[in-house]
């Protein structure tokens, strides 16, 4: 286990990037003893749901600790604890109030939840079957822990421009997430020295990247070496100035590959001179010996061997076997007393085997180990209190997802509904499951990668898709490799998020048509599975209007019609964006299915939905709605065209597509394409104030009331803009239209509608690096004052 640090302290989820606007003197706070907060920003969110991530290096926990941790949320009034893909445990669903009694308390147990979160370095992953392994090269458990307790105790590990993951492979063979975190270390052995290969820069999320290979091989004394490399490496060529950019592969991105590796190589040599070297001082983990005698009563069912071939897997250790327990979804619900009391009655009965008898996966289930083999009918019995589930094929049992729009203030669908779905699915279907026990299957509420849809055979990420109206719908990534040469999935369509479930099933009942010829479903995704999955998407491809079939327009799990205004405070840049991409897909997919196709009518469809497109894709940065198909041609000219965006020339075949769908357009193709690129050239000149470069907007709209007045801050300058009945994200792009037009310090008053405008609002702007100087409530809606940074 590792060593706690001297202070305390953790991730106060909501708090930690707003903190730093209300850092200067003037600034009251509130003091508690593990952590301060600004009064502004308490005042504010005092009344939100908190969470505490308490950080299991490698997912080690002793089942004596587990125990308190459900003793300290039931105390707190938690009903739920969840289990991450970064093998740690949260305590969800709390006020803030308990939040730092919780810290305290945690730090009895031997655990902390320093570094759960924040611009810092996160939970080290190990491989789950690390230590118990007949194939491992070494157990790296002991590494991860002593990398942590070196790390955490360190102030600049906590003033990163952004989170710093680090992963371990046992299994030179299997490197997993070693391949795709900021710093991956393979276990390897080279001349009969211990060591590892390394891989620095990978990560999910936008402009995704396995890792680079910066070591074939360094000896296992240079642990701490390497990581205090890239750490400072990180620390001083980071980009500090824009989160989303902030990760370690954009230095690669920036700099070259070939740069970035030497600059590290700089900074390991550098490194050597005051590091001190990795000593291994824990002995290789090992069961207690234990008696035990199997009660004479226990008598297994007739499930039991079905559990046992599903879920049980035989040690390396002799006599003793390691258990799969599925968490679905990696929830452990605590107001359901019958399972919390036979959760609690497996725990102490693991405990009676020594405290190194349990772990977290990565697949956000528990793996218990070390236990004996001859115990395995008594913990059966003990485990069908917890699981009703328990030995159903491992594959409906092991879906991934992240938290998803319930709770993530980025979500944009509902993640755990739909796997809930495919789940219902998988177990009601007439496939053979247990071959498909090694699939992966994962899912996140958004583009970025929480869920690790880029690490899995199939993966879905939440995306907004239209017809008349906007609907959930998931891009689609096949068949990532996790093996020694790693390999991202491969994006290749999007879909409903109705449909998912039934395209899960319909391609997994393809492949086992074929599983002789591939014994992994990946080998079959990168092949002729890929062909069929383009098949199967395409159609899926209509979707009817709303009125024609409303079910489309629900997320699982959804009782209300599917709106990014319902999603969080942050998310009106994540719709905005969203958005802008999906035309922009659609454009980059008609231009493709144009090199190939002959239909003359195929042709001239593609070419009217390449002119949508590009009429559509941008209209939204100018706070122009559309409600029509005719609206979308006549914004596109008002905004665009005769604003001098895009050229005069143009507007002819706008208004061509505008008033005939069925023209001829062939004949144009090449000024259609043209402006189809001229388009997508104006997204890439944009900057972040939806400005685009070498050209002056015009203003859009005329309600704003510009008023000169002195202010607090001493600007001169002050707008109004009243923006009541307006929805996110329109509210928020109107509201960067008017912060464009400012100077730096600046301020702009907005009005806002109660509900979610104003818990969209602010949050979008603060993400953007402005100020909120005022947030008032008056009658039905809200003030807020803006200073532009």
């Amino acid at each position: 286990m590792y060593k706690l640090p001297d202070t305390l302290g953790g991730d106060i989820a909501k708090f930690g990037n707003l903190a730093k606007e209300y850092q200067e003197k003037k600034i009251e706070t509130i003091q508690f003893k593990a952590f301060r907060v600004p009064m502004g920003i308490y005042e504010q969110r005092k009344d939100e749901v908190y969470m505490s991530r308490i950080r299991t290096t490698g997912g080690v926990i002793y089942p004596g600790q587990l125990l308190q941790i459900i003793e300290i949320a039931q105390k707190h009034t938690s009903d739920l604890l969840h289990i991450t893909t970064r093998q740690e445990i949260q305590i969800q669903n709390l006020n803030l109030e308990e939040v730092e009694p919780i810290l305290l308390e945690l730090q009895e147990t031997g655990l902390s939840t320093k570094g759960g979160g924040g611009n810092t370095v996160r939970n080290i992953l190990v491989s789950a079957n690390s230590g118990i392994s007949k194939e491992e090269i070494f157990d790296t458990t002991p590494h991860a822990m002593a990398l942590t307790t070196k790390l955490i105790a360190e102030p600049d590990s906590y003033l990163l421009p952004r989170k710093m993951k680090i992963a371990f492979s046992s299994d030179d063979t299997q490197i997993d997430y070693a391949g795709i975190n900021d710093l991956g270390l393979v276990a390897k052995i080279q001349e009969g020295k211990r060591g590892f290969r390394v891989y620095v820069g990978g990560g999910g999320g936008s402009k995704p990247s396995v890792g680079w290979l910066l070591f074939d091989f360094i000896p296992e004394s240079e642990l701490f070496v390497v990581a205090e490399a890239l750490k400072k490496m990180f620390s001083e060529h980071g980009n500090r100035k824009n989160k989303h950019k902030a990760r370690i592969r954009y230095i690669f991105y920036r700099l070259g590959d070939e740069e970035t590796l030497n600059l590290i190589k700089g900074y390991y040599e550098e490194a050597k001179k005051t590091t001190p070297l990795f000593v291994l001082e824990e002995k290789a983990e090992a069961p207690e010996p234990v008696a035990y005698t199997l009660p004479a009563d226990i008598v297994p069912d007739s499930e039991y061997e079905n559990w046992k071939k599903r879920y049980v897997t035989t040690q390396r250790q002799e006599g003793y076997s390691s258990i799969l327990v599925p968490v679905v979804l990696g929830n452990l619900p605590l107001n359901d007393n019958g399972k919390v009391n036979g959760l609690k009655k497996l725990l102490h009965f693991v405990s009676r085997f020594g405290k190194n008898t349990l772990r977290f996966t990565t697949t956000q289930n528990i793996q218990l180990r070390h236990i004996p083999t001859g115990a395995l009918p008594e913990l059966y019995f003990l485990l069908k209190e917890v699981v009703p589930d328990h030995s159903i094929p491992l594959l409906a049992n092991n879906i991934i997802s992240c938290t998803g729009a319930d709770t993530c203030r980025l979500g944009i669908a509902l993640s755990k509904g739909l796997a809930s779905a495919i789940r219902r699915e998988l177990i009601r279907s007439s496939l053979d499951l247990d071959k498909l026990s090694t699939a992966r299957i994962h899912i996140s509420g958004c583009p970025n990668s929480c869920g690790q849809q880029l690490w899995a055979d199939i993966g879905f990420s939440g995306k907004i898709l239209r017809t008349d109206r906007i609907y959930p719908g998931y891009q689609v990534y096949l068949a990532a490799n996790r093996n020694d040469s790693p390999r991202l999935a491969e994006p290749v369509g999007h879909i409903s998020a109705r449909d998912v479930p039934q395209f899960v099933i319909r391609l997994l009942a393809a492949y086992q048509q074929v599983q002789s010829q591939y014994p992994q479903l990946s080998a079959y995704l990168e092949k002729e599975g890929k062909t069929e999955a383009e098949k199967l998407l395409s159609e899926y491809a209509p979707v009817p209007l709303f009125d024609e079939d409303k079910n489309y327009y629900f997320d699982w799990g959804a009782d209300t019609v599917f709106s990014i205004v319902e999603r969080g405070a942050a998310e009106c840049s994540a719709g905005l964006f969203d958005m802008i991409d999906l035309d922009l897909n659609y454009i980059h997919s008609y231009k493709q299915s144009l090199e190939t196709e002959t239909d003359p009518e195929k042709i001239n469809n593609l070419l009217y939905e390449t002119i949508y497109s590009a009429s559509r894709m941008l209209l939204i940065t100018r706070g122009a709605e559309p409600k029509t198909v005719e609206d979308t041609f006549t914004l596109f000219i008002q905004n665009f065209i005769e604003f001098g965006f895009v050229e005069e020339k143009f507007r002819p075949v706008v208004e061509l597509a505008q008033e005939d769908k069925q023209a001829g357009f062939i004949s144009r193709k090449t000024e259609i394409l043209a402006l189809a690129d001229a388009v997508i050239e104006l997204y890439r000149n944009m900057d972040d104030s939806l400005q685009f470069k070498n050209v002056q907007p015009q203003p859009i709209e005329k309600k704003e009331e510009p008023v000169i007045a002195e202010n607090q801050s001493g600007a001169t300058n002050k707008k109004f803009k009243d923006l009541r009945g307006v929805l996110c994200p329109m509210n928020f792009v109107l509201t960067k239209i008017e912060l464009s037009t400012l100077q730096s310090g600046d301020e702009l008053e907005i009005l806002l509608d109660d509900g979610q405008p104003i818990n969209n609002v602010p949050g979008s702007v603060r993400g953007e690096g402005h100020t909120i100087l005022k947030q008032k409530q008056i009658d039905d809606y809200w003030q807020v004052v803006i200073k532009k940074k």
